[in-house]
């Protein structure tokens, strides 16, 4: 019983969860409070910590004993032999769980040996469990998932279907904290099916949540709901009341993230309930639906709430959001004061991002920025304690209503208010950086850039040890265990060091992926931006955004415009609405809806502050940030008297001063992206070669199908992924309709130049087909389909361009992902992404469209095309067929781009709609 509790105890911390050894802990911890520091008190702490303190005593005592007992060293008694196996695997697992791991090792390995001894397999196989089980406790997979697969070959022979069972279930933990959600999603369905035959039902409800939680991360919300009521379901049957309320919880929080407001209070209503018959704390469901009301603004119902539950984090908030500074202050110190000593990181990240606020709001800056900086160091110290794939989600995350950024944004708007424009800048390309090196471990292909796979194993495998280490280490300090911690530190150091010590070397070697990864703060005076160019630079924060005017390296201008995000979101919305127009919409009565008053309203705050220190006709640099990501900064409007003509076909615009008549315009995801790509290119071989894929087939629908044999085609249509597709339709609204004009686009490049195009379309149009191709021979490269810029995607979370869609024995879909675009090997001079964007999800948001771009300039495109809504095929195909025949009569990009626009708008589509939505990211020669 020992060793089962123990092998609970260590696999579930593996995933986050508490440890499920008895009912009361599936109840998740609390938040400090006043009288209350923890579900678990002082003492239930200092209970437990005597426990464990006394399980490894007696371990030591038993080794002792074994070590003296020449009656067992020599002993061929298989009774006493065995005594020692189970003795030397339990002591094992107390010694794993106290991170002694010498000693963890010679015990389990010693009982390995005896178990091999008596010919028991079902024995060593249990062993091997429990080495990867500590090992993954380590942080070191590899070995880990190592002794785990030797384990299931043993239990395969012995048919022991419950250490099977355990097996998968710990693959599939150790896949997702991996990031390799396929198999973890193999090898949690593996694991249910052998614990149902089994009877296992424990082992159930964690793989049921571990596989909920799986479906989470990956975006699948419908999946995850369904494996969280399966737990929910045998939680009931079992009696497991605190389990009962942990999935109500889970359910409720996924319910949240799905929009569905009124499911998540309900679910947490049921827990609340649950807490109150059976006499558990009730404060933290409480809490729950306190912070649910606030973030639906029902400031009144929430306050009810939160009040009762009485966290000093959601008081904080409360109080911030209804002005009160002076409680918040109260509630944030407290919340300080208690977790410094224990240094609970979390928490304290809050406390400074909630004081360096209200500091910002009472006018002392310094310590604004005080606070701000403690909080980023925190920060900076919890991702330590994460695996890459861990972090995907790191910045996406509300800690007490604050997002992970918001101590970065804010120390840079502090600074700009000190009138630091220099040290905010270097701020504000920081947490750009931070955020897009974070969004890469959301992907699932690694982007390696080139680097050796040993190089990439051991980047993982470092980063794995830091984390599990320093995770442990937060922890030990948390509950003062001084013990643990005089254990811990020196493997962390000695982590630290040695990845300090790998990044040096990748810096050294692999410096565009060392850049990627591990983002260092960028001066303006470091940056590769050229004297004369000129560059307008944004920082979208909660309530403003910063606005930098460059040329060169000097900084022309700084502001601080007070618009919050919120509000520049919904604007950005509001302008983009008549753009959008999808298949069945009434396309002429949305293009008379263009808003020109809105238009004016984003240039007023984006550009009323620099236009008088901007040049007339001078190319402009734009470095968005957030949902100004998706606003093509060409169609702001300067004046006003704008309007849409009422007669003709098509409808026309007049009396409208756009921004992009003004200035030409280019973009770049931020300064440090610029100075990269321009620092770290590849040197491009002359070429005038051409490769383009166009008009994909998406849908078994499709008549070019019908062209292709009986035989042959059930085979082709039985790989179309319509699982995959029914759940993207399901979840978020989007399918695939045909681009049959794509294909004349195609075929009208190929007439311009046959000897030196290479065209693929329909079934040709393969993602299979661009990955096996050598890519370093075209100068220019055209994809023209389906894009989505989002991360709303089930099972994808992250941007991708669509290809002819199939699958086959290899797992190719036809979603061509951004890890998978930086993994390319590109030497081209365009990369143009003539892709219908299908749409923004619930956030607006731009970081997807700019990383796209970002992510072919890494993979070696000197420039991106790239539209940014969908796009009317006829006037597409036009703009992209003149660009190219203006870049092969010798023009510069930028001015090839705003040609074929001028050429489009004579023809009679002068409307943003047909003309505006491509862009340039990257260079304009």
């Amino acid at each position: 019983m020992v060793r089962f509790l123990l092998l609970i105890g260590l696999s579930i911390p593996l995933m986050g969860y508490p440890s499920h050894g008895s009912d009361t802990d599936w109840v998740f911890k609390g938040q400090p409070k006043d009288g209350i520091e923890h579900y678990r008190s002082s003492a239930a702490e200092e209970s437990t910590r005597a426990q464990r303190l006394k399980l490894v005593a007696d371990c030591d005592q038993t080794m002792q004993n074994l070590a003296s007992s020449t009656k067992a060293k020599s002993s061929s008694d298989p009774a006493i032999i065995r005594s020692a196996m189970i003795g030397l695997s339990s002591c094992g697992l107390v010694y794993g769980v106290d991170h002694q791991k010498k000693k963890t090792t010679e015990c389990l390995n010693k009982s390995l040996e005896l178990a091999t001894s008596l010919r028991d397999t079902v024995e060593a196989a249990r062993i091997l469990n429990y080495l990867g089980i500590v090992y993954a406790h380590w942080g070191q997979f590899s070995v880990a998932l190592y002794n785990h697969r030797r384990s299931l070959s043993l239990s395969v022979g012995t048919a022991d279907r419950a250490n099977q069972a355990v097996s998968y279930s710990q693959i599939g933990q150790i896949a997702m904290f991996m990031g390799d959600y396929r198999k973890a999603s193999d090898a949690f369905k593996k694991s249910l099916a052998l614990s149902a035959k089994t009877s296992e039902n424990i082992q159930t409800c964690l793989t049921s949540d571990n596989f909920g939680q799986l479906n989470e991360a990956w975006g699948d919300y419908d999946n995850a709901l369904e494996y969280y009521r399966q737990a929910l379901k045998l939680k009931k049957k079992l009696g497991l009341t605190g389990g009962e309320v942990a999935s109500h919880i889970l359910l409720g929080r996924v319910y949240k993230r799905m929009g569905q407001d009124e499911e998540a209070l309900e679910s947490f209503q049921h827990g609340l309930e649950l807490c109150d018959k059976h006499g558990y704390p009730t404060d933290l469901v409480i809490d729950y639906i306190g912070n649910l009301y606030l973030d639906r603004g029902e400031t009144q119902k929430a306050e009810e709430y939160i009040k009762r539950a009485g966290f000093w984090q959601s008081l904080g908030r409360l109080s911030l959001v209804t002005g009160d500074l002076s409680a918040a202050e109260l509630n944030y110190v407290k919340l300080l004061q208690y977790s410094e000593p224990r240094r609970m990181l979390d928490y304290l990240c809050v406390a400074h991002t909630g004081l360096g606020v209200i500091k910002e709001r009472k006018g002392d800056l310094q310590s604004a920025a005080d606070h701000f900086r403690g909080a980023i160091a925190l920060i900076e110290s919890v991702r330590a304690g994460l695996t890459q794939p861990e972090r995907a989600e790191f910045f996406n995350v509300q800690l007490g209503g604050f997002f992970r950024t918001a101590p970065y944004e804010g120390l840079a708007r502090v600074l700009i208010k000190m009138n630091k424009p220099s040290e905010a800048f270097r701020e504000s390309e920081f947490a750009k950086a931070r955020t897009f090196s974070e969004g890469l471990c959301r992907q699932s292909a690694t982007a390696t850039m080139g680097v050796p796979d040993d190089v990439m194993t051991a980047d993982a495998v470092l980063n794995q040890e830091l984390a599990a280490a320093t995770k442990a280490l937060h922890k030990a300090f948390e509950e003062d265990d001084q013990k643990t911690i005089l254990v811990l530190e020196p493997q962390v150091k000695s982590a630290k060091d040695k990845l300090a010590a790998h990044v040096a070397s990748m810096r050294a070697n692999y410096p565009l992926l060392a850049a990627t990864r591990y983002p260092e703060p960028m001066d303006l005076m470091h940056t590769a931006l050229q004297d004369h160019e000129w560059g307008l630079v944004y920082d979208v924060t909660d309530t403003g955004i910063i606005i930098y005017l460059v040329k060169g390296k000097k900084i022309v201008k700084a502001v601080f415009k007070p618009a919050a995000r919120t509000e520049v979101d919904s604007l950005v919305r509001k302008f983009r609405k008549p753009l959008e127009i999808e298949a069945g919409d009434p396309a002429l009565e949305k293009l008379h809806k263009f808003n020109f008053s809105v238009g004016k309203k984003l240039s007023d705050i984006l550009l009323h502050d620099v236009l008088a220190d901007l040049p007339r006709d001078v190319h402009l640099i734009v470095v968005p940030d957030d949902s100004l990501g998706v606003l093509p900064f060409e169609t702001l409007v300067l004046n006003n008297g704008g309007r849409v003509a009422p007669d003709g076909v098509v409808p026309t615009i007049s009396g409208a001063e756009f921004f992009g008549d003004r200035n030409p315009i280019s973009y770049y995801q931020s300064v440090t992206a610029l100075t990269l790509a321009r620092t770290l290119r590849k040197q491009h071989k002359p070429s005038d070669r051409l490769l383009a894929m166009v008009d994909p087939v998406f849908s078994k629908d499709d008549p070019r199908l019908v062209q292709i044999s009986g035989q042959e085609k059930q085979k082709l249509l039985a790989t179309l992924p319509t699982q995959l597709l029914m759940s993207i339709g399901k979840q978020t609204g989007i399918t695939f309709h045909r681009l049959p004009l794509t294909g004349e686009l195609g075929e009208d490049l190929k007439k311009r130049d046959p000897s030196r195009t290479d065209l693929y379309e329909g079934l040709r149009a393969r993602k299979r087909v661009l990955l096996e191709t050598d890519l370093t021979t075209y100068s220019s490269v055209v994809f023209a389909t389906h894009g989505y810029f989002g991360t709303a995607f089930p099972s994808i979370q992250e941007p991708v361009l669509v290809f002819t869609l199939l699958n086959d024995q290899d797992g190719e879909d036809g979603f061509l992902r951004l890890s998978e675009v930086m993994g390319l090997k590109l030497n081209c001079d365009i990369a143009a992404l003539t892709a219908c964007q299908t749409g923004l999800g619930r956030q607006v948001s731009g970081e997807g469209t700019t990383g796209m771009g970002r992510a072919f300039q890494y993979a070696g495109a000197k420039s991106v095309l790239m539209s940014l809504w969908s796009v009317a095929e006829t006037s597409s195909v036009k703009l992209v067929e003149s660009f190219f025949r203006h870049l092969k009569a010798g023009k510069r990009k930028l001015e090839a781009l705003n040609l074929a626009r001028n050429e489009i708008r004579k023809a009679g589509y002068d409307h943003p709609f047909f003309w505006a939505s491509f862009i340039l990211v990257g260079e304009i020669d």
